[in-house]
């Protein structure tokens, strides 16, 4: 069996590691010339570790991530407004809720894979079926034939687009951006093994360990346009960490991004040897930290309906009838927005429990 699969990010590596294992020939197709790493840092969930387990990657997984005991929730003026015990969930849902550097992800699941069988500067261009095959065109003239090609190129998905004519975006209800940088740990005064958060309803910052003594902050302000926005939000804050994390950040290392929220959500993922992964399944908004953890649930489950049949077509149908229902329901939960916004959720971990862990997605 021969698997094309486009996007070399986590769900692409992710889904190759699981396809490979069943003896499948894999190649990855990343259109950038190195790996991956947009985002600095990830706060994986335990539903994230259980499908990295399943994969057969726990001691490299554990090896690279932090363990957050606790998630800490502080108002503007330093006043304590939530503490959430997070310590037992290994023993309670399979896995830790973890910290980790996201090059560092990248970098354990391309060695997993084999960085030999990832092929670089690969940009999809166009897409066939043919029924028993399909065909990947690339943007710098190469081609690939394999018996299935999986579409794992991101939230503005080629694939996606060529197949269904792509999904609509329109800006966040909530946060027109997000920033976010990566600093050393021993420069933030916050709890090395606790995700620490300080809200207000018109923005947050958060930071957790990410492993090798750093640390990743994120936040977002409502009606921010631009970075000097941001930062001048929190510069009463003074009884936080904030405005000396905020000033010693090298600007050039701050990571901006438009948060685009998604009308709908793409009504089919397999198109008959092509079907979706991750971000191009099911792009969400990041307020419930899900988006890479249901990428790794992807992965397995692929693996999973790929390894209970030989109909190649039939492991399709079953990986997108369990996935995307699942995956979309999670897609409506972050779009909720975030602690003390305007909608009045939970914080994170409350709300991982109670949407995430009791629909098992």
């Amino acid at each position: 069996m021969r698997v094309g699969i486009c996007g070399g990010g986590l769900g692409g590596l992710s889904a190759a590691i699981g396809l490979a294992s069943l003896g499948f020939d894999v190649e990855v197709f990343e259109k950038s010339p190195t790996l991956r790493a947009t985002g600095a840092g990830l706060n994986l969930w335990p539903n994230a570790g259980r499908a990295l387990y399943g994969l057969g990657l726990r001691a490299q997984y554990d090896a690279i991530s932090v363990k957050l005991d606790r998630y800490l929730g502080y108002s503007s003026d330093g006043t304590p407004l939530f503490n959430n015990d997070t310590s037992n969930w290994p023993e309670t849902y399979g896995a830790p809720s973890v910290g980790v550097y996201r090059l560092a992800l990248s970098t354990m699941l391309a060695d997993a894979f084999g960085r030999d069988k990832i092929k670089f500067g690969h940009e999809v261009q166009s897409i066939e079926d043919k029924g028993d095959k399909a065909v990947c065109h690339f943007t710098n003239g190469a081609s690939y034939e394999g018996d299935v090609i999986i579409g794992a190129d991101g939230i503005y998905s080629v694939i996606r687009e060529k197949l269904i004519g792509g999904v609509n975006f329109r800006p966040n209800d909530h946060h027109a951006f997000r920033w976010r940088a990566v600093i050393d740990l021993k420069d933030v005064d916050v709890d090395p093994a606790a995700q620490t958060g300080f809200y207000t309803s018109g923005g947050w910052l958060s930071v957790i360990p990410i492993g090798n003594g750093k640390a990743y902050w994120f936040g977002s302000v409502s009606g921010a346009k631009s970075l000097d926005d941001f930062i001048a939000f929190f510069s009463t804050w003074t009884n936080t960490h904030i405005p000396r994390t905020l000033r010693i950040t090298p600007r050039d290392t701050i990571v901006e991004s438009p948060l685009f929220d998604v009308d709908g959500v793409p009504y089919k993922w397999t198109h008959g040897r092509v079907t979706l992964l991750g971000d191009a399944a099911h792009p969400m908004m990041p307020d419930m930290a899900q988006g890479a953890s249901q990428t790794f649930i992807d992965a397995l489950a692929l693996r999973d309906a790929c390894a209970k049949t030989k109909d190649i077509d039939q492991a399709l149908h079953d990986y997108e009838a369990e996935r995307r229902p699942a995956a979309n329901y999670v897609v409506k939960c972050s779009q909720r927005g975030s602690f003390l916004g305007r909608n009045n959720v939970s914080p994170v971990a409350v709300r991982y429990v109670q949407e995430i862990e009791t629909q098992a997605a």
